[in-house]
């Protein structure tokens, strides 16, 4: 049996094709997953900006939509207004399906006039075709 030249360069051309093929698809399906994903921290960043602190709720994983409802009385989120909600990076594990990364919130408190700012590290999930945050509310003291 003879090795001929040819073959071994045409394998070789179509390991590395077929090695970034696989690299490309896999570059795609991340795109779409962080596409989606900024597409729902942009609807999350605005409900917190205007205050609805209960639309947040449907953000969550079920582990944290009761104990975050229950974990702030709802005359102390009255008088918050947030100014800015600020991502400082996301790092995507795409095997998991897990986006984590910290959150600045400026705000301030209506009665005190007091201005504030809170960082909170997020967790967020692909579960079912969604991403949810597997955090609560961020932390307004």
């Amino acid at each position: 049996m003879r090795i001929n030249i040819r073959h071994i360069i045409t394998l070789t051309i179509l390991s590395g094709i077929l090695l970034s093929g696989c690299n490309t698809l896999q570059k795609i399906q991340s795109g779409e997953l962080t596409t989606t994903f900024d597409r729902t921290f942009i609807q999350y960043e605005k409900h917190l900006r205007w205050g609805h602190f209960r639309e947040l709720t449907t953000f969550m994983t079920t582990d944290h939509i009761g104990p975050t409802i229950e974990k702030i009385p709802a005359i102390t989120l009255r008088d918050i207004r947030i100014s800015k909600v600020k991502p400082t990076a996301w790092l995507l594990n795409y095997d998991t399906g897990v986006m984590v990364g910290d959150v600045i919130v400026d705000y301030y408190i209506v009665s005190s006039g007091i201005i504030r700012s809170t960082t909170q590290h997020q967790t967020w999930r692909y579960i079912g075709e969604e991403w949810k945050l597997d955090n609560g509310l961020p932390d307004f003291k």
